[in-house]
């Protein structure tokens, strides 16, 4: 952790030459939660880079893989994590490739993130996030395990995902507006709304990127909450990154 952290710090101060990357490369950002003593819970970042794989054809569908993947986690602040991750940003050659993906769920500090450290990179709002929010209102509106919610629910992510999200949007709309009693629902509309760009899926199938974050999903699972989350597990918060650094796994 300390060579990593003073890693960090010289390529800040003396701004090397980046190395070189791979032809297309996929990054993603996440956060998990972990106890603490005496009851706290925090945040653990996760920094996931892979290889983006041409196409394969899955059920009479093209999925595009990653692979190759390497994670970077700590427990830290999202300023602290942005530059502490350059020692990995740089090791993998983000600045570097031929051409970049970032994928997220549309957080904030995660967009910071990729401001930082891949600006050019086409920018994807994991598909199932966005599915998520569409979920919630079909439920809202029809209770869950309804079978109208799941009709309505899977137009929805068909269409999307095949047609792009303004006729999604269009139908978000005309269901809120028959309910003008639930406001809060609104809440669903307007994260979507914020982030049509990111939800271009037939554009960004097309041009052959994965469109699903599941390999930081995976991180968290195998660096995070597979070392830290065991049952009775409580850390002192000084020894959390240690043991972050000390478990990272590596596929390169």
């Amino acid at each position: 952790m300390a060579w990593q952290e003073a890693e960090a710090e010289r390529i800040q101060r003396e701004l090397p030459s980046p190395s070189g990357g791979a032809g297309k490369l996929f990054v993603s950002a996440d956060g998990a939660m972990v106890p603490l003593v005496g009851g706290e819970w925090a945040e653990v970042k996760t920094l996931v880079i892979g290889e983006v794989q041409p196409p394969v054809l899955v059920k009479g569908e093209l999925v595009v893989r990653t692979q190759a993947h390497s994670y970077f986690s700590r427990l830290t602040d999202a300023d602290t994590f942005q530059q502490q991750a350059l020692v990995e940003i740089e090791r993998r050659g983000v600045e570097q490739a031929e051409a970049v993906v970032a994928i997220s769920d549309g957080a904030e500090w995660i967009q910071k993130f990729f401001d930082q450290h891949c600006t050019e990179a086409v920018r994807i709002l994991d598909f199932p996030h966005a599915g998520e929010h569409l979920g919630a209102l079909a439920q809202g509106v029809w209770g869950a395990d309804s079978a109208n919610a799941q009709a309505w629910l899977s137009k929805q992510l068909q269409d999307l995902k095949h047609h792009g999200p303004t006729g999604v949007l269009t139908n978000v709309r005309e269901l809120l507006s028959q309910h003008p009693e639930q406001p809060e629902w609104l809440g669903h509309l307007h994260y979507l709304e914020k982030r049509v760009p990111h939800m271009q899926y037939p554009a960004f199938q097309a041009a052959g990127w994965p469109i699903g974050d599941g390999a930081v999903e995976s991180g968290n699972k195998l660096v995070v909450e597979a070392r830290l989350k065991g049952s009775g597990m409580h850390w002192a918060r000084a020894h959390v990154n240690p043991m972050l650094a000390g478990s990272v796994k590596k596929s390169v």
